[in-house]
């Protein structure tokens, strides 16, 4: 598995939603932001296009919903060990699987918040969704709940940003007799060292 954070960073993010959850009233939250689900739990794929849904019910447990192309990154790239496959084919209703697992998890008529500001949750599936989940519990827009959370960066988060920004650096001090005088100022590294 190629994380690029420890566990303890992955367990203080969930908790952290958990809290955040918990503050607002959910019982559970479908994430369709990749960058969310990347970062609770270092899933990433190019399959963000598509509707998939990463499933965190407010006892800790997370449930990924997504296509068989995806399956193989998803069991490479994350710490989920919970997986489900819609088969992506003609009068497939992911939306009506999702609703399968939300009943599985005991969460008819509970509160369930929902990423709808999302690129895999096209206008045309965010209706195919709320079809899906009419009359089955209180749905409520938290397409911010993580984003605000990823505002505030961990000392393990600070370290690898300072490790890209020296990365960077050493990159453009490779490559700086390619770059345009006007570019090589003092005060254009003055600013890649902050």
């Amino acid at each position: 598995m190629a994380l690029h954070f420890s566990k303890e960073e992955f367990s203080n993010r969930k908790r952290n939603v958990l809290k955040s959850m918990k503050e607002q009233n959910l019982n559970a939250l479908l994430m369709f932001k990749q960058e969310s689900m990347y970062w609770l739990t270092g899933y990433d794929t190019f399959g963000f296009v598509f509707f998939q849904s990463l499933i965190l019910r407010d006892d800790g447990e997370i449930i990924l919903l997504t296509r068989a192309p995806d399956l193989r990154q998803a069991q490479n790239t994350s710490n989920i060990k919970n997986i489900k496959i819609w088969e992506d084919k003609e009068g497939s209703s992911p939306s009506d699987i999702l609703k399968n697992i939300l009943i599985d998890l005991n969460l008819k008529e509970k509160n369930i918040g929902i990423e709808y500001d999302s690129y895999g949750l096209t206008g045309r599936n965010a209706l195919k969704l709320n079809n899906s989940l009419k009359d089955f519990g209180n749905l409520e827009d938290k397409s911010e709940l993580i984003s605000y959370l990823r505002i505030i960066k961990s000392d393990e988060e600070i370290i690898m940003l300072e490790k890209q920004q020296n990365l960077l650096i050493m990159r453009l001090m490779l490559y700086g007799k390619q770059l345009k005088p006007e570019l090589m100022k003092e005060k254009f590294w003055l600013k890649c060292k902050r």
